[in-house]
């Protein structure tokens, strides 16, 4: 039976000049090799580049240009590059060739990274079985949508070597909960969620108003669109549950007891819940953030101390707490891939 695929081969020269039209294909700026030896195309953006270093860094690359070519009347036998069309889109194929010809300069933790270039090549190494690039690709989203609470605190100091760029707020974590539903990758689920939560309710209406098309990673479904509200809900109750220490007005068994600290409680209790309320309504609500203890001047060594003690433990049982607060346990029990949210 005759291969009807369509593997016609073109002529490759030795012209450099990136951008000029080559059989109707607009050759990449970036990734036009003088010595390449095949072409890939995608969205009509030819790359050439060489074959050896797909097939080493790809097993299904290796497979797949591996294949036996047919014989045809269009064959040109003068430096003549396979044609090899792919379905990805020009701007991922283009990031995953700068990873794999220059990860170094790419992956440097003091180099900035773009969030585009991370999605890209999560869906890329899977898709073409790049294990190394997957892995890569998935630490840089656990530092982001930390699965664990000491990942989390390890991300939010200022001096974090993590640097991304291209970031849309609105967006990213929607994008990520649904790579994480699709590949499985449920150790992103729980941070993933905590930062949808925080976006105002009409960004996420919007959201569920988004393509129906299966490949649009910016649509939140009517099921997460739910855990997301109910989830910021008990997140809301949690965030004044956090402070219960304060609403009792609990001193440290150590208090001198002549600086007022009780006193400084009630104070401090009223200014958390008016605050709290402010951020809520005005869809600035972190129920993670930190309340800067060394500003109460008034409370004594010991009370202050005690209180900020209290509290780490208290932001620590929200973020461990994450999945049940998501209904996301069962998908992460015995996940093999996911590490635990706790």
């Amino acid at each position: 039976m005759t291969d009807t695929r369509s593997s016609k081969r073109a002529r490759c020269t030795a012209d450099t000049s990136g951008g000029e039209q080559n059989m109707g294909y607009k050759q990449s700026d970036a990734f036009w090799l003088r010595d390449g030896n095949i072409i890939l195309v995608a969205d009509s953006v030819a790359f050439r580049v060489h074959q050896s270093v797909l097939e080493r860094k790809s097993e299904v690359f290796k497979d797949m240009l591996g294949l036996p070519q047919p014989d045809n009347a269009d064959s040109e036998s003068l430096e003549e590059c396979a044609l090899v069309h792919v379905s990805d889109a020009a701007e991922d194929i283009g990031h995953l060739l700068s990873v794999l010809y220059d990860g170094d300069r790419v992956f440097g933790r003091k180099s900035p990274i773009s969030m585009k270039l991370v999605f890209a090549l999560l869906q890329l190494a899977i898709k073409y079985e790049i294990d190394y690039l997957r892995d890569e690709a998935i630490a840089i989203l656990q530092m982001i949508y930390a699965p664990s609470y000491d990942e989390y605190v390890e991300h939010q100091q200022e001096d974090s070597a993590l640097r991304v760029t291209d970031r849309r707020e609105n967006q990213d974590p929607i994008i990520v909960i649904n790579l994480a539903w699709k590949h499985g990758l449920h150790s992103l689920l729980p941070g993933a969620f905590f930062a949808c939560a925080k976006l105002p309710t009409k960004e996420l209406a919007r959201a569920t108003k988004g393509s129906l098309r299966e490949d649009d990673l910016t649509r939140l479904s009517d099921e997460d669109l739910e855990r997301c509200l109910n989830g910021r809900a008990t997140l809301q109750a949690k965030y004044f549950s956090r402070f219960r220490s304060a609403r009792m007005r609990e001193i440290a068994p150590t208090c001198p007891g002549n600086s007022g600290c009780e006193t400084v409680l009630e104070n401090l209790w009223e200014d958390l819940v008016a605050s709290g309320m402010e951020d809520i309504f005005g869809f600035r609500f972190d129920p993670m953030e930190e309340v800067g203890w060394e500003v109460y001047f008034l409370f004594c060594d010991a009370c202050r101390e005690f209180h900020e003690s209290q509290d780490n433990v208290e932001r620590m049982h929200i973020y461990r707490g994450l999945a049940d607060t998501f209904d996301l346990k069962r998908f992460l029990q015995g996940d093999s891939d996911a590490q635990s949210a706790n």
